[in-house]
């Protein structure tokens, strides 16, 4: 209950301090028509119900106050998880793209494959040996442009008629009806006797070693 009279007014809600003023060294009730001291009884209720309404008010504010963290908390919440998702989608994507990729290098090399080993085959078709050893350096030259196979000599684009042409000028004793020497190859049989070689041995051999090597069935391997 509210008094009319007050040595301080510092303990008091500042909903209630506003209804009092300073008189002197101590505070009253800043009302007018003030009753009769015995008719009193209706001014304290009205400051009561002032008191609770502004007890309701600090109330609602602190559950309005609450609830914007509520809220909040849960927009952030939802933001964490859609980032993870986000997150998680694009590595998938990343993953697909990936596999996209290793799939299109595999078919395109089939594609300077096949291209090569026709122009083996074109260029030995009497030794299916000497064709593969052809189609490796055919192979060398060939580049892929997601589209269609091209021929690079000198990083100039040739077609596979002057590949061959080429071909036929560096590897002379590879080629059928080519002038090479047969006893070449009959005179080397330390290169025939070695089955199974790297390619820079092979590419390290003298002409006639590596023509007696193919014809004594060696391998080359990469």
């Amino acid at each position: 209950m509210l008094e009319y009279q007050l040595e301080s007014i510092d303990d008091l809600d500042e909903a209630v301090q506003s209804l009092y003023k300073q008189d002197g060294d101590k505070y009253v009730l800043n009302v007018s028509g003030i009753p009769e001291p015995e008719d009193t009884s209706g001014l304290k209720n009205k400051l009561e119900q002032l008191m609770d309404e502004a007890k309701e008010a600090k109330r609602k504010a602190k559950a309005l106050e609450e609830q914007k963290t509520r809220q909040e908390e849960d927009i952030a919440k939802e933001k964490g998880e859609f980032k993870t998702l986000w997150e998680q989608a694009q590595s998938r994507l990343a993953e697909k793209d990936n596999e996209l990729k290793e799939f299109t290098a595999k078919i395109q090399q089939k594609d300077i494959d096949a291209a090569a080993a026709q122009i083996g085959m074109q260029l030995a078709k009497s030794d299916a040996k000497r064709a593969e050893v052809l189609s490796d350096y055919a192979s060398r030259y060939a580049r892929h442009d997601g589209e269609r196979v091209s021929f690079l000599i000198g990083g100039m684009e040739v077609d596979s008629a002057a590949l061959m042409e080429h071909l036929k000028k560096e590897f002379p004793f590879l080629v059928d009806g080519s002038s090479a020497s047969g006893g070449g190859a009959s005179s080397s049989n330390s290169s025939g006797a070695a089955k199974q070689i790297s390619r820079s041995e092979f590419d390290r051999m003298p002409a006639d070693k590596r023509m007696a090597f193919v014809k004594n069935g060696g391998a080359i391997t990469d």
